[in-house]
């Protein structure tokens, strides 16, 4: 997923739901600067695996569904990439929306929401929100597999 995550792209990457690092570490071993890296972690006891695992990273903890007033908070106005492994197919749409639309805002251009989830269809309601989405890849090691959608502000095709 770290391939996948616009580091060429200016800006900072938001990783939600880390839990204990497992993404983080692909992306710093991917040579993403550990201070381009924001991880949310709504469990304290996680969220404190990560600031002992990864001092050099931003650690947030708190609620997806309160996103913009965190990136607020941190004065994160533009987002390379968003990597998320939260269980987001079972959040309500108006919950959804609170995650995606202020990753979708601050996006730079050719950048991507990603989803991890193990759900063979679309675990984000796309057509409620107003995105786009499409698989990108397939984790097959993990158990069981899973994949990874990309998730983009559709655009109007004529003004």
């Amino acid at each position: 997923m770290a391939a996948l995550a616009g580091l060429d792209l200016p800006g900072t990457v938001l990783e939600l739901g880390a839990g204990t690092g497992s993404l983080t570490r692909g992306l710093l071993r991917s040579g993403c600067p550990p201070q381009r890296i924001i991880a949310l972690e709504e469990e304290p006891s996680l969220a404190a695996v990560l600031r002992r695992n990864f001092p050099g990273i931003r650690t947030i903890t708190g609620d997806a569904t309160r996103l913009e007033q965190h990136l607020a908070e941190c004065g994160i106005d533009r987002l390379c990439g968003v990597i998320s492994s939260l269980p987001i197919k079972w959040f309500p749409v108006t919950a959804q929306r609170a995650v995606l639309e202020p990753c979708l805002r601050r996006l730079a251009p050719g950048g991507y929401f990603l989803q991890m989830t193990n759900a063979f269809t679309s675990p984000v309601a796309t057509a409620q929100i107003g995105i786009s989405g499409r698989v990108v890849t397939k984790v097959w090691l993990n158990l069981p597999p899973a994949q990874v959608w990309a998730y983009s502000a559709m655009r109007e095709a004529c003004k």
